[in-house]
């Protein structure tokens, strides 16, 4: 169970923010109520020693937590055990571009996320044939960065990924 907690607290720090509702002063542990505390006990020793933002983004960690149908925590949970699984360098890897992402004009973002989104609904064999060159890219030396230089449309663009219709 303390697990996917610990789990659940990494990916908090990644929701930082997402977002929209600011909340109060971050409480002292003791302010916490019972449940906030069985979601962040991994904390418990350093809680009030965390900068006042990290308490706050966890909070609203909790928050969306407490939201979730049982349904989506099972897919929450699934996501944290793959992202602890990862190797740091896979993980700072992850970061990079999902900070590369955020840098680009709403419009490249915009144009991506459709893109992804055409990808969802190919057919099964013609995703499974592009996520295949993507794994084979992945494992060459230098990834897929080497394979596929430049910026993400241009990565879409060498796994063969469709563009808009």
């Amino acid at each position: 169970m303390k697990t996917w907690r610990g789990a659940f607290l990494v990916v908090a720090g990644l929701w930082l923010g997402l977002a929209g509702t600011a909340l109060a002063a971050a409480p002292k542990w003791d302010e916490l109520t019972t449940g906030q505390q069985a979601v962040l006990e991994t904390v418990r020793d350093r809680w009030d020693t965390l900068p006042e933002t990290q308490r706050e983004n966890l909070l609203r960690g909790v928050q969306r937590w407490e939201q979730m149908t049982p349904e989506a925590r099972e897919v929450a949970r699934a996501r944290l055990d793959r992202w602890r699984a990862l190797d740091p360098s896979q993980r700072e890897l992850i970061l990079k571009r999902r900070e590369e992402f955020r840098n680009l004009p709403p419009e490249q973002r915009q144009r991506i996320r459709q893109r992804y989104d055409q990808l969802r609904t190919l057919p099964p064999e013609e995703r499974r044939r592009i996520r295949q060159r993507f794994q084979q890219l992945r494992n060459q030396p230098g990834g897929i960065e080497k394979a596929c230089p430049g910026t993400m449309d241009q990565r879409l663009d060498c796994l063969g990924v469709p563009r808009g219709r």
